[in-house]
């Protein structure tokens, strides 16, 4: 419902909020304290965000933004991952 927390939560559980009580865990990281530059690493390699609004880039194909956190973080994408993730969001 309207009001319950959950988008707090959410942005909490992303390092985009502090908690002010109690702790947030992402596999054995505990969020409290850590500095931007773990966080930032934690968001890239743990957590995916999928936003309400299209933040998509314009000048980039579908697949280049599906791609893009990937080739940031200088990894190459599975192959087979890929293909079921275009095709499961009807891209194929």
């Amino acid at each position: 419902p309207s009001g319950s927390g959950k988008s707090t939560l959410m942005h909490c559980m992303a390092g985009l909020d502090a908690i002010s009580g109690g702790s947030a865990l992402i596999g054995d990281t505990e969020l409290n304290g850590l500095k931007d530059k773990h966080l930032t690493r934690l968001r890239r390699d743990k957590i995916g965000f999928i936003f309400q609004a299209f933040n998509l880039l314009p000048t980039l194909t579908a697949l280049e933004n599906i791609t893009l956190p990937m080739d940031i973080a200088g990894r190459r994408p599975d192959r087979q991952w890929l293909d079921r993730v275009v095709e499961t969001v009807g891209l194929s």
